[in-house]
């Protein structure tokens, strides 16, 4: 039996891809010294909302994983997708950055470049993926006996999971210097890149991702239920994560991790409000549809959108370039990769099937007597 399309997660991709943009438009150009105040107050906040994606990506990775796998599993087509849709498209787009960006020197070790995620900086979140999906099955074989477990049992060892990331956080750069060492003794930077790019670092989102998707219709139920709280607790860690980016409050672990959690919960309940809404639906569904490329596309598409606004509108003004880098490059650059479709073999390229375009035959009625 065909399951139930999620609609709500192909909203949060989308919403998580324009953060990952906003990240990297409006958020990098906040850092630039002696901009007015208010623009750098606009950037930092919309910075600050945005800093969810990643964890957001991880969230609905796991939704999504196990949503489609928890009931049935087939190791074989399970690899041979993630091989042509994922690693493959990778391994491409990991070139092409590395050209585009004139980064042509870590052609030279390109499999440790690989490894590590350093085609481009943003690929470090590509480096890390990658291994959750080629490391699935064994986490979903452990989940699975976990969630046969009694009640009272599965939800400690979730809440167990949960409290344990606190530590991990705290400790983050301890253990990655030290397993690094362990490993390479003396590492280099790259190599300790493979290191520090660990899941182990991100875990709690995609365990949250988890919990959600074996318990789908409850904790959607319970969430809806009291969205209020969700909404406050939500409002109040923005304040303390903003206050905290422009640097007038200490930074608190506890407050940054539980801003990173409620967004995540936040805008999951948006996404559910908005998959209603049929216009803003489709066009979320083709963002989502090609986001996954177009996270690895979006900084050569930034940096010509950028450089032809500063051109073409002859300003300096970073908030207004900003503003256009972020919706021409949501928008663009899904396009691109949609055109890409329709070439023999883009799969390769765009980690997604062909498209091909749907001829009519149009057929005239007779004029003959």
């Amino acid at each position: 039996m065909r399951q139930e399309r999620l609609h709500e997660i192909d909203i949060l991709r989308a919403i998580a891809f324009v953060f990952v943009v906003t990240q990297h438009t409006l958020g990098g150009f906040s850092n630039i010294k002696g901009l007015p105040y208010a623009s750098f107050a606009i950037m930092k906040l919309t910075y600050v909302i945005a800093k969810v994606a990643v964890p957001i990506f991880l969230f609905i990775s796991a939704v999504a994983l196990f949503y489609t796998h928890s009931e049935k599993f087939e190791c074989k087509s399970y690899y041979f997708k993630r091989i042509k849709y994922l690693l493959i498209p990778y391994i491409v787009w990991s070139a092409i950055n590395m050209i585009m960006l004139d980064n042509k020197e870590r052609f030279n070790n390109f499999l440790i470049q690989l490894i590590a995620g350093n085609a481009a900086y943003h690929f470090w979140y590509m480096g890390m993926v990658i291994r959750v999906f080629f490391m699935f099955p064994i986490i979903l074989c452990i989940a699975k006996k976990v969630h046969l477990m009694n009640v009272k049992i599965r939800t400690s060892i979730f809440i167990l999971l949960v409290c344990l990331y606190y530590p991990v956080s705290r400790i983050q750069n301890t253990i990655s210097d030290n397993v690094g060492k362990l490993i390479f003794g003396t590492p280099t930077d790259i190599q300790q890149r493979i290191i520090n790019i660990s899941v182990l670092f991100w875990y709690l989102y995609f365990i949250l991702g988890i919990y959600l998707a074996l318990n789908y219709e409850y904790i959607k139920k319970k969430l809806i239920q009291y969205r209020a709280i969700v909404f406050i607790i939500y409002g109040i860690s923005l304040i303390y994560a903003y206050l905290n980016e422009i640097e007038k409050i200490r930074f608190i672990r506890f407050l940054s991790l539980s801003y990173m959690v409620f967004s995540v919960l936040t805008f999951y309940l948006i996404a559910l409000s908005l998959k209603e809404k049929n216009k803003v639906y489709k066009l979320m569904k083709f963002i989502s549809d090609y986001s996954f490329t177009s996270y690895m596309a979006h900084i050569i598409v930034i940096n010509y959108v950028v450089n032809i606004t500063m051109l073409v509108l002859n300003t300096r003004n970073y908030l207004i370039v900003g503003i256009f880098a972020l919706v021409i490059t949501s928008l663009t650059t899904p396009v691109i990769i949609k055109f890409i479709s329709y070439f023999p073999f883009s799969e390769y390229i765009t980690g997604t099937k062909r498209s091909f375009k749907s001829s009519v035959l149009k057929i005239r009625p007779s004029k003959t007597a």
